[in-house]
């Protein structure tokens, strides 16, 4: 049995948990007499009713209030699903009630929980937009395999060692398989989220995650059509070996440490070579374009 003061502040952490998601749900529950029932007031409530079901009667007495506003959130649905199909703020309200039932066990957990959920909220335009407008169905499709072999696949990889001298482990080599497609999906998002605006050599670095082989020739083709362009494709394919470098980096420390510990200087002296050649191409090139730019004006 928690004290006094204890119960206080974990019904106080369950207000706060209410008061954030109906703050955001406040702003989009509309006007007039179709807007949405839920605001800050009802989800303050709801949480601060999760919580004292907790205290009063445990989590059969929570159980009970989560299906009330259940219930509840299903014949307001009924009322305005004509003018609003979705199911976010109903949603949302019952998930409120359990947070705030899970504050009085677990302050951290519930806290974090609920930004993670306002902030889903608050970002609905944007991620309508993101899956809708930027992301392609085979970039969709590249996220749900990746989604698939690091939730399904690797839970079922055996973590022990196997085969002939009992040399080879499932789970770390699956471990190895995720890490490089992980990496080669940062560089490909960068690469969409930077740009041409950066020029080449930006581009080659991030691309060089994806495949440095691949990068280098892409920038060889461009300095052949594009022969002012040399110098910052020159830059881009020197700088895609530094993804490389800093990939093998990750996979040893992911593998082996003692290797990566043993390796750390020639993984040194190679990164610092190569960032320090694509540097002499690229910032040079970027010095002559913006004295072109100056003489032009």
């Amino acid at each position: 049995m928690l004290a006094i003061g204890q119960q206080l502040l974990h019904l106080g952490s369950a207000l706060a948990i209410g008061l954030l998601i109906g703050a955001e749900r406040e702003r989009r529950k509309g006007e007039g007499p179709h807007r949405s029932p839920a605001g800050v007031r009802t989800f303050a409530l709801a949480s601060l009713v999760g919580g004292v079901s907790v205290l009063t009667g445990g989590g059969l007495l929570l159980a009970l209030a989560t299906a009330v506003f259940a219930l509840f959130s299903a014949v307001a649905y009924l009322r305005t699903r004509e003018e609003d199909p979705g199911l976010t703020s109903e949603a949302a309200l019952v998930l409120t009630v359990l947070l705030g039932g899970l504050a009085q066990t677990d302050i951290i957990a519930a806290s974090a929980v609920a930004v993670i959920v306002t902030v889903l909220l608050a970002a609905r335009v944007r991620l309508h937009h993101f899956v809708s407008d930027v992301i392609s169905e085979s970039e969709l499709t590249d996220a749900l395999i990746f989604a698939a072999a690091t939730l399904v696949v690797l839970p079922l990889m055996p973590d022990r060692f196997l085969g002939p001298f009992g040399a080879i482990n499932p789970r770390t080599i699956w471990k190895v398989v995720l890490l490089v497609m992980s990496i080669s999906a940062g560089g490909y998002v960068a690469v969409r989220m930077l740009g041409p605006r950066f020029g080449l050599p930006v581009a080659g670095l991030a691309s060089g995650f994806v495949s440095s082989t691949a990068t280098i020739g892409a920038m060889g083709t461009h300095a052949v059509r594009e022969p002012n362009l040399a110098r910052s494709a020159v830059a881009g394919a020197v700088l895609s070996t530094v993804a490389t470098i800093l990939q093998m980096a990750a996979v040893l420390a992911a593998t082996s440490r003692s290797t990566l510990y043993q390796m750390r200087f020639p993984l040194i002296a190679a990164g610092v070579a190569a960032l320090a050649y694509g540097l002499f191409f690229y910032v040079p090139q970027r010095a002559t374009n913006c004295g072109a730019i100056g003489s032009a004006r």
